[in-house]
This record gives C-alpha cells, sequence and structure tokens, in this order.
C-alpha cells in the first residue's frame, strides 16, 4: 500500500493546483511546513530515516497545500563540498561549515571537483536515504528537497576565500569569469543529477521539487531552486557584471528560477526585470527588503516573503504581516506565503486563507 497516498488524500488535488498556479493562475498559495519529528541536519541516517514517516504522517494533517517532500538537508556546504575543504562543527555542534580549499583564483582555477555521483557526496548520499524511505513507504509519490543548492557566487565564495573573490572582480576579470564559469557547469550538472536519479515512468523529469529551503514547490523539472545570497553584497552593475550571465545560464539548462536570498537585495529588482531571466519566484525577507522595491517584477515573478520581527516594530507576528500582503498590495502580485510557525495565529491564517486565492 502507498502509505504516502493513504496519508496525504489531498496530493492529487494538491499538485494540480501547485501547477497551475506556476502557470499563472491564482493570486496566493499558502503551504505550511512542519517541524514535528524534524529530522534536518541530524547528520545520522538512522535517525533521518525513522523520523521522515513520522513527520510525513503529521505533515498531511496540518492545513494549507502541502505535498509530501523528504529534505535532504546536510547544511550548506553541501555544493562546495564537491571542490574540497575541510568540514567541521561550530562549538555547538549544530551548524556546520566547510573552510576555502584555495586563497586564489589561481589555486581556484586548478581544481576539479568530484563526479556528482561520487558516493561520499551529498548528492548521492541524499539519493540513498530518499530511494530508502520511498522503499519503506511502498511509493513513487515522495518528493525530494536537494541536498543544499547553492547559486554559481555562493558556491564560488564557499571554494574559494571569498573577500579575495570580490577583490578579484576588479583585478582580475577573466580569471574569474572562467572560475565561475567552471562552477556553473558543474552545477548544472550536479542538478541534472538528481533529476535524472529520482525520475520514473510517472515523473520523467524527476521528483526534485526544490531547495532545503524556501518551502515553495516546483514540480517535475519546471525550475532549479537555489541559495543567491551573495546578490547583496554587490552593487548593481558588479551583479549585472558577474551574477545575471549565471542566472541565464542555469534558465537555459534548468527551466524557471527560485531564488532564495534573505538579505537586503531590492536595488537588484530593476536589475532582474530587464534581463528577465525567468524568474519564477523571488523570496524576500522584510524590513531588509520591501515589497515596494519589487514593483517592476510582480508582473513576471511570485514572492516569497518573510518578516524578521525583530528588526522591525510595524507587524506584530509573520500572520498579521501576510494578511497586510494579502490585502493592502495590488491584485497583480502573486504570493507563495511558505509558512513555518505552528502558532496560534499562524494556524488562524491558513485556515482563513488556505484554499489560495
Amino acid at each position: 500500500m502507498d502509505q504516502i497516498r493513504l496519508w496525504f488524500k489531498n496530493y492529487d488535488q494538491d499538485l494540480e493546483r501547485v501547477r497551475r498556479f506556476w502557470m499563472g493562475e491564482g493570486r496566493y498559495l499558502i503551504s505550511l511546513t512542519t517541524g514535528f519529528e524534524s529530522y534536518r541536519q541530524s547528520f545520522n541516517d538512522e535517525v533521518m530515516v525513522s523520523k521522515t514517516p513520522m513527520n510525513l504522517e503529521f505533515q498531511a494533517k496540518v492545513p494549507g497545500i502541502n505535498l509530501p517532500t523528504f529534505f535532504a538537508d546536510f547544511g550548506t556546504i553541501s555544493t562546495a563540498r564537491y571542490w574540497g575543504g575541510s568540514d567541521h562543527f561550530d562549538s555547538t555542534g549544530g551548524n556546520i561549515f566547510i573552510d576555502p580549499v584555495a586563497q586564489t583564483l589561481d589555486e581556484a582555477l586548478k581544481l576539479s571537483p568530484m563526479p556528482v555521483d561520487h558516493p561520499a557526496m551529498d548528492g548521492a548520499h541524499g539519493l540513498r536515504l530518499y530511494k530508502q524511505i520511498c522503499q519503506s513507504l511502498h511509493t513513487e509519490s515522495l518528493w525530494l528537497r536537494s541536498p543544499d543548492m547553492q547559486g554559481t557566487l555562493n558556491t564560488a565564495g564557499l571554494i574559494m576565500n571569498q573577500e579575495q573573490l570580490l577583490v578579484d572582480m576588479f583585478s582580475e576579470k577573466g580569471k574569474v569569469y572562467a572560475f565561475l564559469d567552471k562552477v556553473s557547469d558543474f552545477l548544472i550538472e550536479y542538478a541534472l543529477y538528481l533529476r535524472k536519479e529520482t525520475a520514473s515512468t510517472n515523473h520523467s523529469g524527476g521528483k526534485v521539487c526544490g531547495n532545503i529551503w524556501p518551502y515553495a514547490f516546483i514540480p517535475d523539472g519546471s525550475g532549479i531552486c537555489f541559495t543567491e545570497d551573495l546578490m547583496p553584497l554587490l552593487s548593481s552593475k558588479m551583479y549585472k557584471e558577474f551574477g545575471l550571465p549565471y542566472l541565464k545560464k542555469f534558465q537555459s539548462a534548468l527551466g524557471g528560477l527560485l531564488i532564495h536570498c534573505c538579505g537586503d537585495w531590492g536595488r537588484h529588482a530593476r536589475t532582474l526585470h530587464e534581463a528577465d531571466p525567468n524568474l519564477m519566484a523571488m523570496e524576500f525577507h522584510y524590513p531588509l527588503t520591501r515589497i515596494e522595491e519589487l514593483e517592476c517584477l510582480a508582473d513576471q515573478t511570485a514572492f516569497i516573503p518573510y518578516i524578521l520581527l525583530y528588526q522591525q516594530e510595524r507587524f506584530q507576528n509573520t500572520a498579521e504581516y501576510y494578511r497586510y500582503l494579502i490585502e493592502e498590495s495590488p491584485p497583480n502580485y502573486r504570493y507563495w506565503f511558505a509558512c513555518t510557525e505552528e502558532t496560534p495565529e499562524m494556524l488562524e491564517f491558513v485556515r482563513e486563507y488556505g484554499e489560495g486565492g
């Protein structure tokens, strides 16, 4: 018996609604990802395999548009690990970091990554766990959130000394492009590998539905979700020069783009709009980036909003901010509210608006 289908009784309807949303139908969708029996970044395979079914069973009961996914979450260093470097935990034992393997561009350009299917790397590791869980639940209906997918700039800034990389953007442009090309080619191969290994008769595009964050859902290989947190460190001119070419490259090879960025990136909205790299969705965090800054993207891009409550005084809680966006922003603004809080206020919001709009 397919355990996923037994738990997620609205599976087909919810998947169709998600597909229609990405085709432009409806103003917003709301999902609620539960932290019940969390297994992410446990760095223990037995824990991840044993807790995932409990998490999924509970996830099926929460309100909102929630499709079953497995988070292959091994921290934010998964793409950089293929290039070498020593990973280690902080003093709490709960956060993993990686030391850059190269200090200069010349050193970085001599590096070659391990094969995307190397059994010791996070891609193959995540796939093994995913397939094991699918087998135990007798299902082909479980989706995979990829081991953390850092974008080209982010991965480059983990492989080599990030400060030196930023300096070299002024003095060694040719070498910077050569290095970024090499990183981008690897990331595309990595993403296609994950799609291929999760493909089945019913899902020829693969079962990768996104990254480990944000929690929006992109089905059937229609796009790629990745982190672009180096963008806030660059001027509009510099991002246009060193960021946009690799967004275009991702788009050409992988489809639409769903981007996580939790910094101050509003100044890049016009640049992104003019380049039109098929931005399916952009995440933003108020008040670092404000919805008013993103007006030029509204007709082509859905927004995934979050709020840093401790950095502002206007809204009392996240649910209040989300209500404000629905009620006060123009009708052409589209949202995926990827909720993560199970507070009374948030549960009330999801139950009230969870059918979508």
